[in-house]
C-alpha cells in the first residue's frame, strides 16, 4: 500500500512544474532514498547494486578513521556518512544531489526544512561509485556541478563489471580557477593501495579493505 502512494507522489510530483523546498519537506522519507533533484525537476535513481553497496559502506568505514584524526590535530568536526542529501542551490530552482559518500563539516544548527544536512559549500569529500546507469552522470554532469558548487575534493570510484570490485579511483581537487584537475588515478593490479593520500587527510586503504564483503 505505502509503495503504491510513494510512486503515486513521484508520478505526480514528476508531472508538477517544479519542486521546490516546500515540496522537497513533503517527500516520504523511504522515497527519499531513491531521487534526487535536478533544477527543480525529479531524477529517479536506480537501486544500487550489492558489491557498490559494500564499497560504500567499506570507505565510510576507512574514511571515518581518518578523519577522526584530521579533526584531532585542526580540532575540527566532520562527518562522513553515506547517501545523505546535499543541497547545491534552491535558487533559482532547487538542485540536489545524494552522494554515495559525503566528508562534511558538523552543522551546529538546523537548517529549517534542510534540517542539519549538508550544502554543498559544507562539503570536504564527495565520492560517486558509478553504476551502470550513472556513468555519464557521474563522470560528466556531477564533475562540472560540483566544482561549481566549490566541493574541494571529488572522487570517481569505477568498479568491475558494473557490480564487482573496484577497480579504480580518481581523485580529482578543486583549483583557484573553480575548475577540476586530475589529482591521481589508482588503478587495482598497478597500485599497491586504493587510496594513499595524505590531502585533504591522510588514509591508506588497501583494494583488499574495500573489497570485504563482496
Amino acid at each position: 500500500m505505502f509503495e503504491a502512494i510513494d510512486w503515486e507522489w513521484l508520478r505526480s510530483s514528476m508531472d508538477a512544474p517544479e519542486v521546490t523546498l516546500e515540496v522537497y519537506a513533503g517527500i516520504p522519507e523511504d522515497l527519499g532514498r531513491r531521487i534526487e533533484v535536478v533544477d527543480g525537476r525529479i531524477i529517479r535513481c536506480e537501486s544500487p547494486g550489492p558489491a557498490h553497496q559494500i564499497i560504500q559502506h567499506n570507505l565510510v568505514s576507512a574514511l571515518r578513521d581518518a578523519v577522526k584524526q584530521m579533526d584531532a590535530g585542526d580540532q575540527t568536526f566532520h562527518k562522513v556518512v553515506g547517501d545523505i542529501d546535499m543541497l547545491i542551490t534552491e535558487v533559482p530552482r532547487l538542485h540536489y544531489r545524494r552522494p554515495d559518500v559525503v566528508v562534511y563539516r558538523c552543522i551546529e544548527f538546523d537548517r529549517g526544512r534542510w534540517h542539519r544536512k549538508p550544502y554543498a559549500t559544507d562539503c570536504l569529500l564527495v565520492i560517486e561509485i558509478v553504476s551502470p546507469g550513472t556513468v555519464i552522470t557521474d563522470t560528466r554532469d556531477k564533475l562540472a556541478e560540483y566544482a561549481q558548487a566549490r566541493v574541494p575534493h571529488y572522487w570517481i570510484v569505477q568498479m568491475a563489471g558494473n557490480d564487482g570490485q573496484a577497480v579504480s579511483i580518481e581523485r580529482f581537487r578543486l583549483t583557484v580557477s573553480g575548475k577540476y584537475i586530475s589529482d591521481g588515478v589508482a588503478l587495482r593490479g598497478t597500485t599497491l593501495h586504493a587510496i594513499d593520500i595524505i590531502d585533504p587527510f591522510t588514509s591508506r586503504v588497501t583494494w583488499e579493505q574495500l573489497d570485504d564483503g563482496i
